[in-house]
């Protein structure tokens, strides 16, 4: 009888652990939005995050900017100049309440390297935060920050050598596609911050994450190190 209780209650015990409820899912998300920052750093993780946001109530997603200017993105025409567009809903100063930041990168994201009020911005707003996130070259920001002192982190492959010299006090990740150091979140060039928006909420919500991968048919990389970029 001992053994069959002792055997009944981990069986119990192991089937409450199984159905334990998903973690919360942080609900106030910014993005920070500089000129010429690469559209679908920003625009993939946001498709998944308003997927999520949509199944998640009172989950907000804003664009935070220097100004109330509408932020040109990186594509460009020659002869009508920029041809998208973000219209923010604060500014770096209004500095709104935020859970999570997230910093596109982008040929822009040298500029906004050297731009004082950005950086303090992102400075003085981590303390706040319960993650920060970057994708592609915004690491860099993060770096000029302080942000990833003595932290792990990647960034693009492509502007590797520039970005790994931006950043001297960085344990840069050469092969990665997306790294986790406590609450800061980076990831490889462009599109990998997909597959980092998608890792970060499949970890608290493997449901909701799944649901937004399968409307939008994106079929993510799940494996961190998968990185054959770095090659």
């Amino acid at each position: 009888m001992k053994i069959v209780s002792l055997v009944t209650l981990v069986c119990s015990a192991t089937a409450v652990l199984g159905t334990r409820p998903p973690k919360t899912i942080p609900l106030k998300w910014g993005i920070l939005a500089f000129p010429r920052f690469v559209g679908l750093d920003a625009y993939g993780p946001l498709e998944i995050l308003n997927i999520v946001a949509f199944n998640t109530p009172n989950m907000t997603l804003s664009i935070i900017a220097e100004t109330m200017d509408n932020v040109p993105a990186h594509i460009t025409n020659p002869t009508s100049g920029a041809l998208t567009w973000v219209k923010p809903t604060y500014t770096i100063d209004q500095d709104p309440p935020l859970d999570v930041l997230l910093i596109p990168g982008g040929p822009g994201s040298r500029i906004a390297y050297n731009n004082t009020k950005i950086i303090d911005y992102v400075k003085r707003t981590y303390p706040k935060l319960k993650y920060i996130m970057s994708t592609c070259t915004g690491a860099q920001i993060l770096a000029k920050a302080g942000v990833l002192d003595k932290k792990r982190a990647t960034t693009n492959k492509f502007s590797w050598a520039e970005m790994v010299a931006s950043g001297p006090k960085v344990k840069w990740v050469p092969c990665a596609r997306w790294v986790v150091d406590g609450n800061i979140w980076t990831s490889s060039g462009v599109t990998a911050g997909m597959d980092m928006t998608y890792a970060f909420v499949s970890q608290l919500n493997s449901t909701i994450a799944d649901k937004a991968v399968n409307i939008i048919e994106y079929e993510p990389h799940t494996d961190p190190s998968w990185d054959p970029f770095c090659k």
